[in-house]
This record gives C-alpha cells, structure tokens and sequence, in this order.
C-alpha cells in the first residue's frame, strides 16, 4: 500500500512541476541546449516582444518564436543572445550590422 502512495504523489509532483515550467524555463536549464545568438527585425513603438521570428547568422528561420521585453522602442533590429526560447539578452543593432541574408 505505501508503494502505491509513494507513486501517486511523485506523479502528482510531478506534474505539478511540469505546469509551472514553460518551454523558456525548461530550455534555460537544459544541458543540452546551447547558447545561440540569433537576429530579427522587431516591430517599433513598443518594449514588448512577442512571437517573434529570429532567425540564424545564416539567415536560416528558427523553427520557434521568440517572446521578450526590450528597452529602447525606437530601435528596430536586434541581436538576440537565447538557448531555445529562454532569452539571455538582447542587443539593439544598426541595419549594417545585420546579416546581408537577413535585411
């Protein structure tokens, strides 16, 4: 009986853990992500970043969105610092510094 009880409450807390971490808290834990830096062109007027498409040094479309909060809402292209969705920082860039793929 008492294996049982240990089993229902490790699924219950588990679960429970598992809602609170959203895919930003996971991947910026996970071992096996590595720091990326990656380029979008974000919408002005605004400190608040959501959905947005970044994509690689490469100009390659990352196959996820990203969502982050800035600081200068005047600024319209940026150098994103991340691991998966967990983004580290951002860098507001000029349009020369992007990527030539990316503009």
């Amino acid at each position: 009986m008492s294996k049982k009880l240990i089993i229902v409450i490790t699924v219950i807390i588990l679960l429970a853990v598992t809602t609170f971490l959203t895919n930003d808290n996971f991947d910026r834990f996970n071992p096996f992500l590595q720091e990326e830096k990656s380029y979008a062109i974000v919408k002005q007027h605004t400190q608040q970043y959501n959905d947005v498409t970044a994509y690689s040094k490469n100009g390659e479309k990352l196959n996820y969105k990203l969502t982050f909060g800035g600081y200068d809402p005047s600024k319209k292209f940026v150098e994103i610092i991340h691991k998966g969705t967990y983004v580290k920082e951002i860098h507001y860039i000029e349009k020369q510094e992007l990527p030539k793929n990316i503009r």
